[in-house]
């Protein structure tokens, strides 16, 4: 509780001393200063004692112009109120219901013509800013599958478990993948988890060609639960770069060379009857599958076979996957075809 003393005028009418008894109308008050004490209102008049700075007194009445008649323990007599200040007492108690907590009090001397008085003012605390709104409720673990893309259509929704086979509603009608919470998804092309199988760590408003319309059995788990398996390393490139092939070269997607014994693709040129392509040799195997871009999970999941694939197959922005002769996964990109020449960018994994 804060008590200050603050000395204040109020230009009240008139000049006149109004004569009251000092008993019932004293308010208390103390010099800020060395102050004299004199016979009449004014500076004119004589001095009759001195008050020393902090000395308390007794304001009995007071002028317009700001001369205060004191009791004090020598002769009574005129100040000047500008030296004067209310004595702190303690305030009142609050009303009853009045809020709790501190509250920033002052008391104010008034002076003017007649009877001083003091004034108690308060100012209610600040008060504190309002609790924050309570945190969204967490979003359940699950994920929903939905026949159409971009989340339309039917739908259904799974939190964490497996379902080895999907209702004749849902089997190889799913178009995209909504998740919730901490939701991971797998999701297989064959019943029982079986066949190619792909994990799904985002909402996927559409999906691949691998998986689009083919998904007939699933698994909705969340990482760090007992029970659920963890997700898979990350690949590791082994080799990548860009690759030019000439009519005739091989080309080593192991080290991204061309020639020696450890090729993997031979460029082909057409002519008396056959077709530009690409073969692969040396025991190593190609996938065109549908073209896109399956990265390491999608060409470890291919289906590979030691047979050439026709250069009209892969127009510019086809990917094709390889498996080398040194047992790695690798995929090629078509970047062109032109003036003879085939032109491939290529990554290959170590695991």
């Amino acid at each position: 509780m804060k008590l200050t003393g603050i000395l204040r005028a109020t230009g009240l009418a008139g000049a006149m001393v109004i004569a009251t008894a000092a008993s019932a109308w004293a308010v208390e008050a103390r010099a800020t200063t060395d102050l004299n004490v004199r016979t009449g209102p004014g500076t004119n008049f004589t001095i009759l004692d001195a008050l020393e700075r902090g000395e308390e007194v007794s304001i009995v009445e007071c002028t317009e112009s700001n001369w205060c008649y004191i009791n004090q323990d020598g002769p009574d007599g005129w100040v000047s109120a500008r030296y004067l200040e209310a004595v702190p007492v303690a305030p009142p108690s609050p009303p009853p219901g009045t809020p709790s907590g501190d509250r920033d009090c002052e008391f104010r001397l008034v002076l003017g013509s007649g009877t001083p008085r003091l004034e108690l003012e308060c100012t209610d605390p600040t008060p504190p800013p309002p609790p924050p709104p309570p945190p969204p409720p967490a979003e359940a673990d699950e994920a929903c599958f939905y026949r159409d893309a971009n989340f339309a259509g039917p739908y259904f929704c799974v939190a964490p478990s497996r379902l080895d086979t999907l209702g004749s509603a849902f089997n190889d009608q799913i178009s995209s993948i909504k998740l919730s919470g901490d939701a991971i998804v797998k999701v297989c092309v064959d019943q029982n988890m079986g066949g190619y199988c792909t994990r799904i760590y985002n909402d996927a408003p559409t999906l691949g060609a691998l998986i689009n319309d083919r998904i007939s059995s699933l698994r909705v788990y969340v990482p760090g639960v007992p029970g659920t398996p963890p997700p898979p390393p990350a690949p590791i490139t082994f080799s990548t770069g860009l690759i030019t092939l000439n009519t005739g070269e091989h080309a080593d997607l192991d080290d991204g060379s061309k020639g020696g014994s450890g090729t993997d693709i031979w460029y082909r040129p057409g002519g008396g009857g056959l077709l530009a392509r690409i073969k692969p040799i040396r025991g190593a195997k190609m996938a065109l599958g549908d073209g896109s871009n399956r990265g390491f999970d999608g060409c470890s999941a291919a289906s590979y076979s030691d047979d050439f694939v026709p250069l009209w197959m892969m127009p510019v922005g086809t990917y094709v996957c390889v498996k080398t002769n040194q047992g790695r996964i690798s995929q090629f990109r078509v970047n062109s075809t032109a003036g003879g020449q085939v032109r491939i960018g290529y990554t290959t994994w170590a695991n």
